[in-house]
């Protein structure tokens, strides 16, 4: 579908739901770009998600990224084939639902929405110890993390180039630090770059091999730290230019997270003094800056985390917002719901009822879970999107052949191969891994939630259906 094409669509669903207009083309490559990478925040990846992978794998985390990396780039493959094809603010859902028809696309459109929710929550929850480092206070988790998403979720609002430029500035910040990071391992290390090809794991104070039984499950945590490289295509409708600009965008966003993490993270393991001693703190990055430097340099690196944390926040939340925008524009939910969520601010030309009406849930996330549930949910709920990506990918150019599919991928149907085998394996032993079957009754809970939403109101949509 060309671009003029899916703009006419939308101008038509806003006047007949009675909005004043659709959303404005006014961001480059390089800004969708910013926000994208905001929005995954590779920092506080590093920090706060990162760690889980350490533990699982000690200093195999690296291979576990680097193979995170791969299936990655499989998985950009994928958005940037279909966002180019159905480019939409609806991202995944639109793609599954334009691929498979529509109850796949709304069962796609919850688990999407799901893990957009509950992102914010993970990276909040882990806030805290970073503030409180870098001012020397000892504000509590849930003040702190309750703070940053509110305001995240107000400055949400905001004109989106104004918000391309806020994300833009703090994401200057926390590359630095992960360059100060990188600079601090990479200059004093501990051990040879050997080590990532035979990696070791502590347990129970000694070192031992990191066999791929402890390895592959941590593929899905690096999976996680790099996730949001699609989000790039939430913002498709607010992105200048043809469709291509889309993949470019979905492309570029996923070289520069790949470059940002891996670096750092590979200084990191090289540099810390113990893996042992790594392994067990209940802080393992800050661990080995707090070994290789001094206090005033760990709160100016706690500072940058923080900031990171809550520039990402932003950015996902600019993003969540286009996608129930997108929801309500396709009639998914009651009449006055799909009224407000398609009400574009104004002044600001954002979606800004729709964005605001997520901090609810989001918000109460932060009193119900912790992070480790929360991690490990999304995870799961992550994998399975990702391999409804990759089906679609494969599917795409033979079930819909009348839409034309501005870029096409390299060695197609191998990359969405790779992706679908991949994902698959990294959640079947993710999921033979998990101490208790909490993920599945989640899952599963949200299917008959969905099922139940879908006969209510989206089976009766008519926008949905002729999408």
């Amino acid at each position: 579908m060309a671009i003029t094409e899916t703009s006419g669509a939308a101008q038509a669903v806003s006047v007949e739901l009675g909005t004043s207009h659709s959303l404005k083309q006014s961001l480059s490559v390089r800004d969708v770009v910013m926000i994208t990478v905001s929005g995954v925040t590779p920092a506080s990846s590093i920090f706060v998600i990162a760690p889980f992978a350490i533990q699982q794998a000690g200093s195999g985390a690296v291979l576990s990224f680097l193979l995170g990396g791969v299936l990655a780039l499989a998985f950009a493959l994928c958005y940037a084939e279909l966002s180019a094809a159905h480019r939409s603010a609806g991202g995944e859902y639109v793609m599954a639902k334009r691929v498979f028809g529509a109850l796949p696309g709304y069962l796609t459109f919850i688990a999407v929405l799901a893990v957009s929710v509950f992102i914010p929550a993970v990276l909040a929850s882990g806030a805290a110890p970073y503030l409180n480092n870098a001012l020397g206070t000892s504000f509590g988790n849930q003040s702190v993390a309750l703070a940053i998403v509110v305001l995240s979720y107000v400055l949400g609002i905001l004109n989106i180039k104004t918000n391309a430029w806020i994300t833009g500035a703090f994401l200057t910040v926390e590359v630095l630090v992960l360059l100060l990071i990188a600079y601090l391992g990479f200059s004093e290390p501990h051990r040879a770059f050997s080590a990532l090809v035979h990696p070791e794991l502590a347990s129970k104070g000694t070192l031992i091999s990191a066999t791929a039984a402890a390895i592959i499950p941590a593929v899905g945590t690096a999976i996680f730290c790099y996730n949001g490289f699609g989000a790039a295509v939430f913002l498709a409708e607010d992105l200048e230019g043809g469709n291509r600009n889309v993949a470019k965008a979905v492309m570029f966003s996923l070289l520069v997270i790949l470059l940002v993490e891996l670096v750092p993270l590979t200084a990191i393991v090289l540099g810390a003094p113990s893996l042992i001693d790594m392994s067990k703190s209940a802080d393992p990055i800050g661990y080995v800056v707090r070994e290789l430097s001094n206090p005033t340099v760990m709160r100016v690196v706690s500072a940058g985390i923080f900031l990171s944390v809550f520039n990402a926040i932003i950015a996902i939340v600019i993003q969540v917002g286009r996608l129930l925008y997108s929801s309500g524009r396709h009639a998914l939910w009651v009449r006055s719901c799909n009224r407000a969520f398609t009400h574009i601010h104004p002044r600001f030309d954002s979606p800004w009822l729709a964005t605001l009406t997520l901090a609810i849930p989001s918000t109460l996330l932060l009193f119900v879970s912790s992070l480790d549930d929360l991690t490990a949910f999304t995870v799961d709920l992550l994998l399975v999107i990702y391999m409804v990506i990759a089906l679609a990918a494969l599917a795409s150019r033979i079930v819909r052949r009348d839409v034309e599919h501005h870029y096409r991928m390299p060695l197609w149907p191998l990359p969405p191969l790779v992706a679908l085998g991949g994902a698959g394996y990294v959640l079947y032993t993710t999921m033979q891994s998990a101490a208790k079957p909490t993920d599945l009754y989640i899952i599963g809970g949200l299917l008959v939630l969905a099922l139940a939403m879908y006969a209510a109101w989206a089976r009766h949509s008519v926008t949905f259906r002729e999408l």
